[in-house]
């Protein structure tokens, strides 16, 4: 019987060690501006850095997006972006004081899309010129590799949390996998363990 049950906590943590992987999507560690931070200066260039390196097949940015939204409702970014490791980056000139909101997607090193947003206060300095905006997300116009501008898909959730339907298909898969291992190993154990002969009769007893 403690076999069996050795048995069982193995093949447990064996479901459980398939069914982890296939959960796992990168999340914002760190961006400038911080979410809910002031700037006082424009920033050389506006970054989020994730804790995973980014999927950018090709180097085409394929599937990243980065705007930046004014109290105006107008967009302030310049549509090209640079996916760099864990990072993704753009550049983008401000309009009027005010609070801003940083709209990003990426592509999850396990290939699922993860999108979310964030705000910050911007504070002009003095003598500064305010950017007119956009009334539409601008697209880069450098041809290929970076700067697609490619907008949020509709299929996409917030957070760590992926869109992608395929996703829970493949979670499935793959507990179901561990879920047969696991019977498997009930099964042998229980045949192995009637198999086992009997002991031997003690003489004295039958005496």
């Amino acid at each position: 019987m403690a076999g069996s049950a050795a048995a069982l906590a193995i093949a447990g943590g064996a479901v459980l060690g398939l069914a982890g992987p296939a959960s796992a999507h990168n999340y914002m560690v760190a961006s400038t501006p911080k979410v809910d931070g002031t700037l006082t200066s424009l920033p050389d260039r506006f970054e989020i850095t994730t804790n995973d390196k980014l999927l950018d097949i090709g180097g085409t940015d394929s599937g990243f997006a980065y705007r930046i939204v004014g109290p105006d409702g107008k967009y302030y970014e310049n549509g090209c972006l640079d996916v760099d490791g864990p990072s993704m980056t753009t550049k983008a000139a401000l309009g009027e004081s005010g609070k801003y909101t940083v709209e990003w997607q990426i592509i999850s090193a396990d290939g699922h899309t993860v999108s979310d947003e964030y705000s910050f206060t911007w504070k002009a300095p003095a003598g500064s010129t305010p950017a007119k905006g956009a009334a539409k997300p601008p697209v880069c116009a450098t041809s290929g590799g970076s700067g697609n501008g490619a907008s949020a898909s509709a299929d996409t959730t917030t957070g760590t949390a992926s869109g992608d339907t395929d996703s829970a298909a493949s979670d499935a898969i793959w507990i179901g996998a561990g879920g047969i291992v696991l019977v498997g190993v009930v099964v042998a154990v229980l045949l192995l363990l009637r198999r086992r002969p009997a002991p031997a009769a003690d003489d004295t007893d039958e005496d």
